[in-house]
């Protein structure tokens, strides 16, 4: 075109730069415009903004911006939409409010719209809740973008219930809608909202897609809730949802935390494309249901596939090490991570080896480790090196622990009620008293045990004494049923961890209530002969019923899977797959 001599226009340098491959090209289509007489022209201006921001010079925009004479709602826009992108989402708040208060420039939908993402990523809900204010003053109500945006970003603040109000009054709801706010209640832990808002988005003829599946499944794997994960994963089928890596990874790491770790493998192993996210799903969930050899075989080919680990990967390689009572081999992968990797450790790797350490009995190793820590050891730290020192009744070192973790949080109820239980095992009455009435005197419970189970798609919680159940008295005598065999099989039930002082009576009877024997018991009630039982408890299952489910598992010929806190425990035949570490 130069060559033939025909002059450029002002519509001629914005094609150009939105052309651009790198700042080196744009550099020199920038000093033609300039040359050219377009140094002020507005439109070439902000595309050139955008230009220099899509080649990474953010510096070079911001002083595209800064040296133009006139700013339109465009120029704004552009500006502090460059701004939010490149992770400066504090300077495009302030840009906006230079806009509207020193510059009195009305911002349009893109400029809310940009700036709503910069309040998202800069968690500013003052400023969120202000231009919500004026969405509503102008006329900005009914528009569907700003709206779901304005949905996403007050579930990113926290603020679930102000999205579900604008969720629920909006006229017009698009499919992105109904994924911000399925996502929203799965981020604020209301698993059961999101699924029935699903319900609701199909009884409306919306079907899902690959967004709205893998916030489902996230929701299904917080509860345990195989048979629905097992509906969505044949959904997403039927529907012919292009299963991605994201999607792919949701679904491997659903059935490996639902205690079905053979389809994980299997749908692993189905998927023509995998990641790092990929790899350490399916570590950490072959960790978690104690199957470590196999974690750290997956380990050992994922490094020959040429896929690198992350920090992420070794917290499930530890975890394996960890649960099976490998230590040489987890002293061994927690030193490739910076001699092989590059990875600096970060405390919850150096929490991983205090664990497997402790767990081994080497309390003295577990303790120089904490000291020449780069960091202060935080309460995961601390916990696993007392819970170490429970099991294996080193007395000193929980002392040492516990006051450690006292002198972080004073009111951590987990410490006392360890450090009681170690008195007691250690046949330190006075001391274990003490522990428990300082306990009272703080106002502190133990936090309740809760515990579900999924039956015919339906999730049932337990809590501990609950009899709010409608099938309560059907329960209460299986439960009475499962205490008889028991004690016929010669159980006799660990009293130890029974935090407050009562008669022995009592005690068991406090034992027999516990929330997984209850959701035991509802299993065997609901479900058919040989099926297995999967319970899913809140906090670390207590010796007493661990005990106690082997024997059931073998009394009632049924396979019983509980996922606790810290990881799976199969059950069957009188065996745990724990093996005892846990």
């Amino acid at each position: 075109m130069m060559v033939q001599g025909l002059i450029p226009d002002r519509y001629t340098f914005p094609s150009l730069f939105k052309s651009c491959r790198n700042s080196s090209e744009g550099k020199q289509i920038h000093c033609h415009s300039t040359k050219l007489g377009f140094a002020s022209d507005t439109y070439a201006q902000n595309t050139l903004m955008n230009m220099y921001s899509n080649c990474g010079c953010l510096v070079s925009a911001r002083k595209v911006f800064d040296k133009m004479e006139d700013k339109t709602v465009v120029s704004w826009a552009t500006m502090i939409g460059v701004h939010a992108q490149w992770d400066q989402p504090n300077e495009a708040v302030r840009l906006f409010d230079r806009m509207m208060k020193s510059e009195n420039v009305k911002p349009n939908e893109v400029t809310l719209v940009n700036v709503l993402t910069a309040c998202a990523r800069a968690r500013d809900l003052a400023m969120v809740k202000r231009i919500h204010e004026y969405i509503d003053e102008h006329g900005f109500g009914r528009h569907v973008v700003l709206n779901t945006v304005l949905m996403d970003v007050y579930c990113k603040c926290g603020c679930v219930q102000l999205a579900r109000d604008l969720f629920d009054k909006a006229q017009e709801k698009n499919l992105f809608s109904w994924n911000i706010m399925i996502n929203g209640h799965v981020e604020d832990s209301n698993y059961e909202e999101a699924l029935l808002l699903f319900r609701e988005m199909q009884t409306k003829g919306i079907k899902g897609d690959k967004v709205t599946m893998a916030s489902l499944l996230l929701a299904c794997t917080h509860l345990g809730a195989l048979e629905l994960g097992k509906w969505l994963h044949a959904y997403i089928k039927k529907q012919r949802i292009d299963v991605d890596v994201a999607l792919g990874t949701a679904l491997v790491d659903m059935y490996a935390k639902c205690g079905s770790i053979e389809t994980a493998i299997q749908v692993f192993h189905e998927m023509p494309e995998k990641d790092v996210m990929t790899w350490t799903a399916l570590i950490q969930g072959l960790a978690m249901c104690g199957q470590a050899e196999n974690a750290l075989q997956y380990f050992d080919e994922m490094h020959i596939k040429g896929v690198k680990p992350d920090a992420i990967t070794f917290v499930g390689v530890l975890a394996a090490c960890s649960h099976a009572g490998f230590v040489d081999e987890g002293i061994s992968h927690f030193n490739s991570m910076s001699d092989t990797y590059g990875i600096q450790p970060t405390i919850e790797h150096y929490g991983g080896l205090v664990d497997i350490l402790g767990r081994a009995g080497r309390i003295a190793e577990a303790e120089e480790l904490i000291k020449s820590m780069p960091m202060a050891p935080d309460q995961f730290v601390l916990g696993g090196l007392l819970g170490a020192c429970r099991i294996h009744g080193n007395l000193e070192a929980a002392e040492r622990a516990a006051k450690q973790l006292l002198e972080i949080d004073p009111y951590h109820s987990g410490t006392y009620v360890l450090l009681s239980n170690i008195y007691k095992s250690s046949k330190k009455w006075e001391e274990a008293k003490r522990t428990r009435e300082l306990m009272a005197e703080r106002g502190m419970r133990k936090p309740p045990g809760c515990s579900q189970i999924e039956v015919h798609g339906v999730v049932h919680e337990f809590v501990k004494g609950d009899s709010s159940h409608r099938q309560s008295s059907e329960i209460n005598e299986m439960l009475e049923d499962m205490i008889s065999k028991l004690k016929n099989a010669g159980y006799v039930p660990d009293k130890s961890e029974v935090l407050f002082d009562m008669a022995e009576e009592e005690k068991e009877t406090e034992l027999s209530l516990h929330s997984e024997k209850l959701a035991i018991a509802f299993g065997l009630l609901s479900t058919s002969v040989g099926a297995p039982i999967r319970v899913v408890k809140n906090l670390r299952i207590c010796s007493d019923c661990h005990s106690a489910t082997k024997l059931i598992s073998k009394l009632y010929n049924r396979e019983i899977i509980v996922r606790d806190r810290n990881r799976f425990h199969h059950f069957k035949d009188g065996t745990c797959s724990c093996r005892g570490f846990w």
